[in-house]
């Protein structure tokens, strides 16, 4: 009879916890969509392509949304069965609180566990795939926003027009280009025709994208600010992933766990010859790597936590756990990234900014759990 109470209790909450899953999922979703926006409605990219993107999206979501989701949930689910006696008549019958706990604790055990494991390389690679696509899109993608008879200006200080143009701007002809240079300078180029060329490379996660100008001219200021003209035959014009802007920087969550531990291992001399790591990124590395296992460990305080907040006396006035879960997540995020900030500084251990809020809430968990003999 026990066994099957405790199966009915993983039933409750397991339907009320996939449900807020993809609800934390799809609300992350949603912001981090509007930031791209722009790139995936003026390049001319496959379904299967945005539905990829968003894919590796969702799953890098996944170690925030399901402490969350696991949070709320056990709070509902607890809420629902005191609101119903339900609580009380199972401690009626006799069935002790760490017997009513033991479902919810086994279910975050495993989604702990669940975390983990993908926080050590899935996810990562997911991020890199990502990575992948965001370079795509800013260069070969932005392809498809050259047009005949229109002016081209998706890349920074460079505006582009094309008397005749083929599919995807990979031949033009008739070709105008204005650069904006530093400190001001300016340069003008007409060509007869020109293409543009990828080159691929396996060491590095996007094309080298060049364009190449035949039989035209350069305007521009000397080195004495006099007007010069260069005549050409051939030019070519090189177009780097810094050109974009790329604010899509994942360095080190697209490194593995074991990665990640062996450029800690390394000194900065070698982490930079080796990775490119600065002495920031050496810090942020760090961080990402206590951070991964302090996003599984959550998830089971946060179970933890939701169950003992949940469940509300039946006599007289019964707390409003929904509000009560919300400071503590407030309280807990806030605490959280102040201390990180102050351990990217090297104030303070990485280890103790990311495992103290955790350990505050596990020990505001105990002391709820030790007075829901008073409520029952």
């Amino acid at each position: 009879m026990k066994l099957l109470i405790q199966r009915y209790l993983a039933a409750q909450f397991i339907l009320p916890l996939l449900v807020s899953t993809i609800f934390f999922i799809s609300f992350l979703l949603t912001f981090e969509l509007f930031r791209m926006t722009d790139l995936l409605v003026s390049r001319d990219v496959s379904l299967w392509f945005t539905l990829g993107l968003i894919g590796n999206i969702s799953l890098a979501f996944v170690p925030l949304s399901i402490p969350i989701a696991v949070f709320f949930s056990t709070i509902f689910c607890l809420n629902r069965m005191s609101a119903d006696s339900e609580y009380i008549a199972m401690r009626a019958g006799g069935l002790t609180k760490e017997r009513i706990i033991l479902p919810f604790l086994i279910v975050a055990a495993v989604l702990t566990l669940s975390i983990y494991h993908l926080n050590q390389s899935l996810i990562p690679v997911s991020n890199k795939e990502f990575k992948k696509k965001i370079l795509y899109l800013t260069s070969s993608g932005l392809l498809s926003g050259i047009k005949e008879g229109q002016f081209f200006t998706m890349i920074p200080n460079v505006t582009l027009f094309a008397t005749r143009a083929t599919k995807y701007g990979r031949n033009l002809e008739e070709v105008f280009l204005h650069l904006k240079e530093k400190e001001g300078q300016e340069r003008v180029i007409f060509s007869q025709r020109g293409e543009l060329v990828f080159e691929k490379n396996s060491d590095q996660m996007a094309d080298k994208l060049t364009l190449t100008l035949f039989d035209g001219n350069i305007i521009g200021q000397g080195k004495k600010n006099e007007l010069e003209k260069i005549i050409f035959s051939k030019y070519t014009f090189p177009i780097t992933q810094g050109q974009f802007g790329d604010k899509f920087s994942l360095k080190e969550t697209m490194l593995s766990s074991t990665e990640i531990q062996q450029i800690l291992k390394m000194n900065p001399v070698d982490a930079k010859k080796l990775y490119n790591f600065s002495k920031k990124d050496l810090v942020n590395a760090r961080y990402e790597f206590w951070n991964r296992k302090n996003g599984a460990l959550i998830c089971f305080i946060f179970c933890f936590l939701g169950f003992t907040l949940g469940i509300t006396g039946n006599r007289g006035k019964s707390k409003n756990a929904g509000l009560v879960g919300l400071v503590c997540l407030i309280v807990y995020y806030g605490l959280y990234f102040s201390l990180v900030s102050v351990a990217k500084k090297e104030v303070i251990p990485i280890p103790v900014a990311v495992f103290t809020p955790a350990f505050i809430l596990a020990a505001m968990g105990v002391y709820f759990y030790r007075h829901l003999d008073w409520q029952s």
